[in-house]
């Protein structure tokens, strides 16, 4: 019943409240990937955690490394966390701006009851590519950072660690009630508001589960870190052209 009616409320916000009719938003991952490439370009090509502008990659970089985006700038305030791969060759990923999930892809199969199965199985159900390539949930970040957070939820570092450079941006170990040590993420203060109403988002329109712990974190952060400006015009760039709002950003006149 509750995936029913999930599925109805996405298809009545997808045709009964469009932005415009031009709108279209994406059918799955690849085509999410597609759209936010092109769109980011208008919305400020810089990286989410550690705000690192990027730039298309040369014919020439393309051949060195895999990526269409590559990470630049004088001011870019990350450094590699591990600049060498195990055979000793320049990481790829400290290179490349890759598309994040900020609910992850993991999580969102926990709204369509397939946590339990691969990726291609989740595919199969109705709604789920769209959510997986949903532009809101589409962030630029450099590939690093993607692999390290993964699947990680969102927490808080109270030593504030520095991995990646002056990038305040942490991968946190602490040990668990059960005795088992628990990972998760810490992203810089200027966007914490920003994931906390990302994952408003999904939950509200795909039912994805927030866990309790995470809540409480999400909650505080969204009063801590209100809308700006810069979250402000974002989410009208993203909305215009998914056909419908996030409706847990709410801009100031």
């Amino acid at each position: 019943m509750l995936r029913a009616s999930l599925i109805a409320g996405v298809a009545i916000l997808m045709f009964g409240t469009s932005l415009t009719a031009h709108a279209e938003p994406p059918v799955s991952f690849e085509d999410g990937k597609d759209q936010a490439e092109t769109l980011w370009w208008d919305i400020g090509p810089k990286s989410f955690y550690c705000g690192c502008d990027y730039r298309e990659a040369t014919a020439e970089e393309k051949e060195l490394r895999p990526g269409n985006l590559w990470v630049g700038g004088a001011d870019c305030p990350y450094s590699p966390r591990k600049p060498l791969t195990r055979n000793g060759k320049r990481n790829a990923r400290i290179d490349r701006i890759e598309w994040e999930h900020v609910v992850p892809a993991e999580w969102i199969a926990t709204g369509f009851g397939c946590q339990q199965h691969t990726r291609a199985a989740c595919r199969k159900i109705d709604g789920f590519k769209e959510a997986e390539g949903d532009l809101f949930n589409l962030v630029p970040a450099i590939g690093e950072i993607n692999g390290d957070r993964s699947s990680l939820l969102y927490g808080e570092d109270f030593e504030e660690k520095r991995a990646y450079g002056k990038c305040d941006f942490e991968i946190v170990i602490t040990s668990g009630d059960s005795g088992q040590d628990q990972k998760f993420a810490e992203p810089t203060d200027a966007v914490q508001g920003d994931v906390a109403r990302i994952w408003f988002y999904m939950e509200n329109r795909y039912g994805i589960e927030i866990p309790l712990r995470t809540r409480g974190i999400l909650v505080r952060w969204a009063t801590e870190d209100p809308v700006d400006f810069e979250e402000c015009a974002r989410t009208k760039m993203v909305a215009k052209q998914m056909g419908w709002q996030n409706p847990f950003v709410k801009c100031t006149p």
